[in-house]
């Protein structure tokens, strides 16, 4: 006859094993390394550590002007393009035609984009008086809007109802731009970085002048 073994009873004898085998500092990064596992498996902390992964390395990310020769212009046409925004209205971009723009696309599930909209509402704070701040979404109103004011965030948000057109076009969140009030893109950053920098300050007051 087989005698039953419990399954408790086996999993009782591999931890008794673990134990005598294993030095504290082995069991200390046994049960380090399974918690970070389990919390990169669970939905919720996986976005809060990915989150505080981003604000680690954009730090070293200080966006710079480009090029003049790497500088397109936004085509007239393009100006054309039309959002949604929180007046219930249409916007139309050709209403920024003649201004510094700031326009960043995001998403409240975007990690990276999450974890840069510190900088940008800090840098909002600083220069919104004189640059345009565009932050475009194609979420629905109710989920950005909850998110906006639990997290204190004052920037206008911009609600995409046909994709970006032309030269703005991008492929990954978060992507910003930085718009002279000439049309022309003079700053294109793929991911997050670290906005509220001197750098950035330079890029504004150079449009600005």
């Amino acid at each position: 006859m087989h005698e039953n073994t419990h399954p408790m009873a086996t999993i009782k004898e591999r931890l008794i094993k673990w134990k005598e085998k294993r030095s504290t500092w082995q069991k200390v990064t046994d049960i380090l390394f399974w918690l970070l596992l389990i919390l990169l498996v669970i939905p919720g902390p996986r976005k809060v550590i990915a989150t505080g992964v981003n604000k680690v390395f954009m730090q070293v990310k200080t966006p710079g002007m480009l090029s003049e020769e790497k500088q397109e212009i936004i085509p007239e046409l393009d100006f054309g393009w039309v959002l949604a925004w929180d007046k219930n209205e249409p916007f139309y971009f050709s209403d920024v035609r003649e201004e510094v723009v700031f326009l960043n696309f995001w998403a409240t599930w975007c990690s990276p984009c999450v974890a840069e909209l510190p900088e940008i509402q800090k840098l909002y704070e600083k220069w919104g008086d004189k640059v345009f701040f565009m932050l475009v979404t194609n979420e629905s109103p109710e989920v950005v809007k909850a998110f906006m004011e639990k997290q204190g965030y004052l920037m206008p948000v911009f609600y995409q109802a046909s994709p970006s057109p032309g030269v703005l076009a991008h492929t990954s969140l978060p992507t910003t731009f930085i718009i002279s009030r000439e049309g022309k893109v003079v700053t294109r950053k793929k991911g997050a970085a670290k906005w509220n920098s001197r750098a950035t300050e330079k890029i504004f007051e150079e449009l600005l002048k």
